[in-house]
């Protein structure tokens, strides 16, 4: 029952996100937590319950909202029969919104009572109103949409490397790609077209030993001629989330972890946070000046990138919420908006940030609950309106891109109002 509660703990932190190639710097934050983890994690399995209580302890003070190290530490204290602590552990949890499955974790029975109860009910209420734009029928598995100047909303199909305006009936092929190759994300800047592009087992004619180098492409939004391409062939690449900025083009890099500037919209790409320090970086966002960049790395939370000085600073996340298990990322004023499906129920966070975005101050759940929230991706900030993927599609594939069924539940594309 121990290493099978273990193991449960630490898949309660695994989000969906690629498998890293990457080498984690040990004296990063990510690369010190996950070496306490570990400590803490074999520490359990020796029995030796202090030392993993005291190592699990250590790596919440650097990832305080990781909810593997919650769940490890209140087995940990509960073993050592300190229930308060083990039960102050699961409030954490549940504070932060998660949701905690008794039938898969028994040995918090003992600690369950109406309190918590209530808390778990809260993280499960719906919160929010969704209006569909689109229903798109067939198996098309849409990544990221961005809207023209005349209203006319384009989206990325990983399932037939396609991109093109988005109807019922799925994607209009404006540009189309080799096989086994997909537009993972999309963005537009002054009447062109940008789509980071890398081979995808959910794509029709992938073939694992095809030589495909992961690019950024310019594209004529019209015709779908590409402009100009952009890469680094680096044999392991695998361009994912891209944020189209004031001056520059950010994309990040979920398989080696880096992420990447094209300065001035052209020239080579060029490194801005170097392997080792984010484990598999995703949405990127600028603010108002250019001075800033936030990325959301799934596994250890969101990063502040000064802009001037190059500098990298992890940002905690307030108390009530979990800043893992972050996808896409766009500004709204001088706020964020952010998708989170790293966890069940999936939800749109709105991210209030104080003025220079080196905190985040307070979090508000715009969007949870609703059946068509399931696997949301990409989206964009349109005026007072957030435009996204709100069923992208991604649960009707396994992990090694096979089809689960033969009538997949269509494509969401949804908005929700924003307030000033």
């Amino acid at each position: 029952m121990k290493t099978s509660l273990i193991t449960l703990a630490l898949l309660a932190a695994v989000v969906a996100t690629p498998v890293a190639a990457q080498k984690v710097d040990p004296a990063s934050d990510l690369g010190r937590f996950h070496a306490l983890r570990a400590e803490g994690m074999a520490a359990l399995q020796k029995n030796d319950r202090q030392t993993a209580l005291d190592r699990l302890t250590q790596a919440g003070e650097i990832i305080p909202d990781s909810p593997s190290v919650l769940l490890l530490r209140a087995q940990a204290a509960l073993e050592l029969k300190r229930r308060p602590v083990a039960r102050a552990a699961l409030i954490d949890y549940l504070t932060r919104g998660l949701v905690l499955d008794l039938g898969r974790y028994p040995e918090f029975n003992t600690l369950w009572d109406a309190d918590l109860e209530s808390l778990q009910a809260e993280n499960t209420r719906r919160i929010g109103s969704l209006s569909v734009l689109h229903r798109v029928e067939g198996l098309n598995l849409i990544e990221g949409v961005a809207a023209m100047d005349d209203g006319t909303l384009l989206g990325t199909s990983l399932r037939n490397g396609a991109v093109g305006p988005v109807s019922a009936a799925g994607i209009d092929q404006r540009l189309s790609l080799r096989a086994g190759v997909a537009a993972n994300a999309i963005a537009l800047k002054d009447g062109a077209l940008w789509a980071s592009t890398a081979a995808s087992r959910q794509t029709v004619g992938y073939a694992p030993d095809a030589k495909v180098v992961s690019k950024i492409i310019k594209v004529d939004p019209a015709t779908g001629k590409i402009r100009a391409q952009f890469e680094d062939k680096r044999p392991d690449r695998r361009l994912s989330d891209l944020h189209a900025g004031k001056e520059d083009l950010y994309v990040s890099d979920g398989n080696t972890g880096e992420v990447l500037r094209l300065t001035g919209y052209q020239g080579p790409l060029q490194v801005l946070i170097p392997e080792g320090y984010l484990g598999s970086p995703q949405g990127l966002s600028e603010n108002a000046d250019a001075t800033v960049l936030i990325v959301a790395d799934y596994a250890s939370g969101l990063y502040r990138i000064d802009l001037t000085t190059g500098t990298l600073a992890r940002l905690k996340a307030p108390a009530d919420t979990v800043l893992l298990g972050l996808d896409g990322l766009y500004r709204y004023g001088n706020d964020l908006i952010a998708v989170q499906n790293g966890f069940k129920p999936n939800r749109i966070l709105r991210l209030k940030m104080n003025a220079d975005w080196s905190a985040v101050e307070t979090t508000e759940v715009l969007l949870r609950g609703q059946p068509e929230l399931e696997e949301p991706t990409g989206g964009q900030v349109i005026g007072d309106r957030f435009v996204f993927v709100a069923r992208s599609q991604w649960s009707e594939f396994d992990d090694k891109g096979n089809i689960k069924r033969d009538t997949p539940a269509p494509v969401v594309i949804g908005e929700i109002k924003l307030k000033p």
